[in-house]
C-alpha cells in the first residue's frame, strides 16, 4: 500500500468517525424548543408517575415537590412556545396547546385575560393554573398559582394550598374534606370580573379540594388582578361545598355570589345533600373589592334550628316562638333525647337527618314542612312562622303525617 493510499483510506476512516455520530444525531439539530420542553414535560411526568398516592396527592419522598413543580412548570412552558410557533391562534391555540400535549385532555380549562394573557389549567388531577402572556414580543409562562403570593394571614394559607410542597398524601382518609394549606386544588371554574378604575383585568379561580369520596368537600374562591406583568391576589376564602350543588358562584352586577354549604346545631343533612346554604358576598368596585359577608338562603330553618338550641340548652325562648311552638317543640326535644348518653348529648345533641323539606305562604306568613328522619320518633312536622320587626317567630308546630311536597 503506497503512502498515498494510505492517508486516503485514514482521511476516509477520520471522517466517518467524526460525522457519524452528528448524522445519528441530526433529529436533535431539527428538534424545537417546543419539543425539547414536551422531552422534559413527559420526563418529568413520568417520573412523577411513581410518587402519586390515591391519584391526587404526592408520597413523602424528598423529591416529590420539586417533581412535581416541574410537572407544572413545563405545562406552562409548553403552552408559551406552542403560541410563540403560532402567535395568531389566540385562546382556542391554548385548547390545540394542551391537547397536543396531552391528546386524553377532552376539555382543557383556560380563560382569556387579554388578546395577549391567558389563564391556563395545568393538565392533571394534581391541580394547578398559570398565566401564559406576551412580553416583549414573546409568550413566557408569566405566573403561577404553585408560587408563593403575596397574600398574609389566613388568605395566604388558603393560597398555599396550590404549592407542590403542600400537596403531600399525609395519610389523609378518604372522606378527608380538606381547608387551608392542605392541598392539592383542582381549578374548576375561572371567570373574569370587571377591570378596576386603572384597567387592570380581574378574574376569580374556583377549586376544589382533593379528596377521595363524600358529598361534602371544601373547596376555595380567590380574586386576582393582572396588571399584564404580574398576577395579584385581592381575596381569598375556603368553604364546603356539596357535589353538584344546586346554585353555585356567579356575578349579579357588582355583586360576586359565592354559595357555601354550612350547618345546623341541632339537625344534620346527609352528605349528597344540601344544608345550611348561605351566600358569601364580595362587591367588586373600580377601587377595589368589599366583603359585604354572609347572607342566610334558608332563613326558616335557621329559626328552627334556634328554637331548637335553646331549648336543648335550656335557655329562653319567648322572643322567638309562642308557649305552644315552644311546647311542641320540646317534645321532638325530648324525643331526640332518647337513645343518646349525657356525653353524646352534651357534646352534640341531635334531632335528626333531615328529610324533605319546603316552604309555603308569603313574606309576612310562612309554613315550613320539615322531615327529620331520628332514631325514635321520625316523622314531618308543619312550622308555622310570621315575620316581626325583619325576624322570623314561630307561632305553632304541628305534627303531620303526610310528606312535605
Amino acid at each position: 500500500m503506497t503512502v498515498m493510499r494510505y492517508r486516503r483510506i485514514r482521511n476516509v476512516l477520520l471522517a466517518v468517525v467524526v460525522w457519524f455520530p452528528l448524522l445519528l444525531s441530526e433529529p436533535t439539530w431539527a428538534q424545537t424548543a417546543r419539543d425539547s420542553i414536551k422531552h422534559d414535560y413527559l420526563t418529568a411526568t413520568s417520573a412523577l408517575q411513581k410518587h402519586i398516592e390515591d391519584d391526587f396527592w404526592i408520597d413523602d419522598a424528598p423529591d416529590s415537590p420539586e417533581l412535581l413543580r416541574r410537572h407544572w412548570f413545563t405545562a406552562g412552558e409548553w403552552v408559551a412556545a406552542w403560541l410563540n410557533e403560532h402567535p395568531q391562534a389566540g385562546a382556542e391555540g391554548v385548547r390545540t396547546a394542551i391537547q397536543e400535549l396531552v391528546p386524553e385532555d377532552a376539555n382543557p380549562k383556560y380563560l382569556k385575560l387579554t388578546d395577549e394573557a391567558y389563564l391556563v389549567a395545568a393538565p392533571g388531577a394534581l391541580g394547578n393554573a398559570f398565566v401564559v402572556a406576551r412580553m416583549s414580543g414573546r409568550y413566557r409562562l408569566a405566573r403561577s398559582t404553585a408560587q408563593i403570593q403575596a397574600a398574609t394571614g389566613k388568605q395566604a394559607d388558603i393560597l398555599a394550598a396550590w404549592r407542590p410542597e403542600n400537596a403531600r398524601h399525609g395519610r389523609r382518609g378518604p372522606y378527608w374534606a380538606a381547608s387551608g394549606s392542605a392541598g392539592t386544588v383542582e381549578p374548576t371554574e375561572f371567570a373574569m370580573l370587571p377591570r378596576d378604575a386603572e384597567g387592570r383585568v380581574r378574574f376569580y379561580i374556583e377549586g376544589a379540594y382533593a379528596q377521595s369520596a363524600g358529598g361534602t368537600m371544601g373547596a376555595q374562591i380567590s380574586l386576582w388582578s393582572w396588571d399584564g406583568t404580574v398576577a395579584r391576589p385581592l381575596l381569598a376564602r375556603d368553604f364546603a361545598v356539596v357535589v353538584d350543588q344546586s346554585v353555585g358562584t356567579r356575578l349579579e352586577g357588582d355583586l360576586l355570589k359565592v354559595q357555601q354549604k354550612k350547618f345546623f346545631r341541632t339537625f344534620s343533612s346527609c352528605g349528597q345533600c344540601e344544608e345550611r346554604q348561605t351566600d358569601w358576598t364580595v362587591r367588586i368596585t373600580p377601587e377595589g373589592v368589599e366583603d359585604l359577608g354572609e347572607t342566610s338562603m334558608v332563613p326558616e330553618l335557621d329559626a328552627v334550628d334556634e328554637l331548637f338550641f335553646r331549648l336543648v340548652h335550656q335557655k329562653p325562648a319567648t322572643d322567638i316562638a309562642s308557649p305552644r311552638a315552644i311546647s311542641e317543640a320540646e317534645k321532638i326535644v325530648k324525643s331526640g333525647r332518647r337513645g343518646q348518653s349525657e356525653k353524646e348529648w352534651r357534646e352534640n345533641p341531635w334531632l335528626g337527618m333531615m328529610g324533605k323539606w319546603t316552604v309555603n305562604g308569603n313574606l309576612s306568613n310562612k309554613v315550613l314542612c320539615l322531615f327529620l328522619d331520628s332514631l325514635y320518633d321520625p316523622g314531618a312536622h308543619l312550622f308555622k312562622m310570621k315575620s316581626t320587626g325583619g325576624a322570623l317567630f314561630l307561632t305553632d308546630v304541628v305534627e303531620t303525617k303526610q310528606a312535605c311536597q
